[in-house]
């Protein structure tokens, strides 16, 4: 495999703008900023606040409504027009619809500026509606060194359909169990212009979140999200194989009180049967949890009742949560925000939908694999043109970045001693300052530590640290078991490109490449 150098290799592709704003944009104003103090001490720095600076000082995260480009990520369906180019509806329009009848559901987000720099100990985010010194336009609005007006994000995690081409939409289980090759060719079956999250866009979402909001804790600026359903691996396992049923029974251990039992799954959910002899293989899917009986059909066991089709229960199958359908955020009144948490406390929290500029499940649900950003031998290499996109490639347009995460894959057990390996700072490549990777996490050289696990989840971050030197991919966001380790900026390198799990899903991107502009004279 051959390797390239690190090089300048992305300030000369971003610098050039355009100069002037489309008729439809707010007047220009800004910058917006915010800022927080590098963790040197990780005791004392860990749960320092975000600082609003620029023209955001004195802003609540609603203020952003009128503000560019916040004011202008519109909600739509896109549907690709028989004879090129796309028919955008809104979401005022009378054919809009969140079901895909009326196209993919996106969100469109304009193009903007920004600047990441490190400050006096503190890392520091812009973003301008205009071109200023020192900043560029924002890198997942640079395809092949042209510039794009506007992209697409999945309103949704995506759905692959009949036809085998990746989706957008509400009411469906999303797909999960696929290779990042899988996802990247199920997208593409909708035209080039499309695409899986890839790294730059996902940055770029981060970016638009920490300045909106001024923290860098997901969860708790928006909710928790879908991180509490029971893992079906080796859980309520079938005790009593029927013919054609719609449910599966199971003995509770001994001591399971009826009431534990239901703070794993509720009625309404969605589950999957995995099997018991080989946990990561799924054997039925995309079911939704009826009604759970306890003592049915006797005593001391338990039904779990599911719709769909009538199946053939075996020994080899364990009933489990699974991915929840798309579409729970549907219910809420704004664009950001979080459902009513759902089932048995003590989890409820961590049983809701959450929404972030009309983006359902950014973390929480499932795990979304991340484009553009391969890995090769520890180091990191990061795709510039989305066409381009390729499982194990580091020459083209990838390219090196010279930050080097550090390893750690212990996964640590939740809430116990060995939950120590939070996110720490974000790396920083001069070369491509925007480029904020993962980068090295709490107690490093440690395998224990008491008494820190709920310090480290409720200070900076409070996402989770996960690099391996063997992984060549990554997933984003946190799954469905992930509890309070889901959020914005977990990244979890522990993937190859053989990797699939019940877990792991994708979300849809567009960016119209054949629209670009070329970028303008320097």
């Amino acid at each position: 495999m051959t390797t390239a150098s690190v090089l300048p290799w992305i300030a000369p592709m971003l610098l050039a703008t355009t100069v002037g704003l489309s008729a439809a944009t707010p007047a220009a104003s800004g910058p917006y900023g915010v800022r927080w103090k590098l963790l040197v001490d990780d005791a004392a720095d860990y749960a320092r606040p975000c600082e609003r600076t620029d023209a955001a000082a004195g802003l609540a995260p609603a203020d952003f409504d009128r503000v560019f480009p916040w004011s202008q990520m519109r909600l739509c369906a896109l549907r690709r027009r028989p004879g090129g180019g796309y028919e955008r509806l809104y979401s005022d329009a009378p054919r809009f619809a969140l079901d895909g009848s009326a196209g993919h559901v996106m969100v469109e987000i304009p193009r903007h500026w920004s600047r990441r720099s490190i400050e006096d100990g503190f890392e520091v985010r812009r973003i301008s509606a205009e071109p200023r010194p020192g900043f560029s336009v924002d890198p997942a609005f640079v395809e092949d060194g042209r510039e794009l007006e506007r992209i697409y994000v999945g309103a949704y995690e995506g759905v692959i359909g009949a036809d085998g081409a990746l989706s957008s939409c509400s009411g469906v289980y999303p797909t999960a169990d696929r290779t990042r090759d899988a996802f990247r060719e199920s997208a593409r079956a909708n035209g080039v212009d499309f695409g899986i999250m890839d790294l730059r866009t996902l940055l770029m979402l981060q970016n638009l979140f920490l300045i909106e909001h001024a923290e860098r804790d997901s969860q708790k600026a928006l909710g928790m999200g879908w991180g509490k359903m029971l893992q079906p691996a080796r859980t309520h396992r079938c005790v009593r194989p029927q013919k054609s049923t719609n449910r599966v029974i199971t003995r509770p251990p001994p001591g399971r009180s009826q009431a534990a039992i239901r703070t794993g799954l509720f009625e309404g959910c969605a589950v999957l049967i995995s099997s018991y002899a080989d946990q990561r293989t799924v054997l039925v899917g995309n079911r939704t949890l009826v009604a759970i009986r306890h003592d049915d059909p006797e005593p001391g066991l338990t039904s779990f009742v599911i719709d769909g089709e009538p199946i053939d229960t075996t020994e080899d199958m364990c009933l489990g949560g699974a991915a929840q359908k798309t579409g729970w955020a549907d219910q809420l009144q704004g664009h950001s925000g979080a459902t009513p948490g759902q089932g048995e406390e003590p989890y409820r929290d961590y049983r809701c939908a959450v929404r972030y500029r009309w983006m359902e499940n950014l973390w929480g649900n499932l795990w979304c694999f991340i484009d553009g950003l391969n890995y090769a031998d520890g180091r990191a290499y990061v795709g510039m043109a989305m066409r381009d996109y390729a499982s194990g490639v580091t020459t083209g347009s990838y390219r090196l970045t010279s930050i080097e995460p550090l390893p750690q894959d212990d996964n640590g057990n939740v809430g116990g001693d060995r939950e120590i390996h939070y996110m720490r700072n974000l790396g920083f490549d001069p070369e491509a300052p925007w480029l904020a990777l993962p980068q090295d996490f709490t107690y490093p050289g440690e395998a224990v530590r008491a008494g820190v696990s709920e310090t480290l989840r409720h200070g900076n971050f409070g996402d989770y640290y996960y690099f391996s030197r063997t992984a060549t991919c990554s997933v984003h966001g946190g799954g469905f078991d992930h509890y309070w380790r889901c959020g914005l900026f977990t990244l979890r390198a522990w993937c190859k490109e053989s990797t699939r799990w019940y877990l792991y899903g994708s979300r849809l991107i567009c960016k119209e490449l054949d629209g670009a502009m070329p970028p303008a004279a320097p």
